[in-house]
């Protein structure tokens, strides 16, 4: 559940890029790749601002009804509830990697550099090596 401290924080690191990239697109005039990094740092700073706005609107919200926020934190920690949003999450990352496969096909079929098939090949095989060491581990711990 977010907090105002973070929320807070994040809207004015929004702002912060915001400006930055305001001031980097009006008064720099570089090539295209710098036009492009101040463009997403202008974006990526509103991004945040939206973002903050939204958490802040939920915040809001879950405070006028009394005793909301306590029941979520309960729900939040219940072990059914953790159950389920790890059981999602593995089907999410079993999702993705088939999307991540589907994309190095697409990047064979299109001739795209053989670095970026690598690489998306890499992604994949790390999610698996990844998810053996992390087997293992808690295999250790229970």
């Amino acid at each position: 559940m977010p907090n105002k401290k973070n929320t807070s924080i994040i809207i004015l690191l929004g702002v912060a890029l915001s400006i930055i990239g305001l001031l980097l697109t009006i008064f720099v005039n570089a090539g295209d790749v710098f036009s492009r990094l101040s463009t997403l740092i202008f974006a990526l700073g509103f991004g945040l601002i939206g973002g903050g706005l939204g958490n802040l609107y939920k915040i809001r919200n879950i405070e006028k009804i009394p005793g909301k926020s306590k029941q979520m934190e309960i729900d939040y920690k219940d072990e059914r509830n953790e159950l389920i949003r790890n059981i999602a999450k593995s089907k999410a990352g079993d999702i993705t990697n088939w999307f991540v496969i589907l994309i190095a096909y697409i990047c064979i079929i299109m001739g795209y550099p053989l670095w970026l098939i690598f690489f998306v090949l890499g992604v994949f095989l790390l999610k698996y090596i990844i998810e053996i060491m992390l087997i293992i581990k808690y295999n250790k711990e229970f």
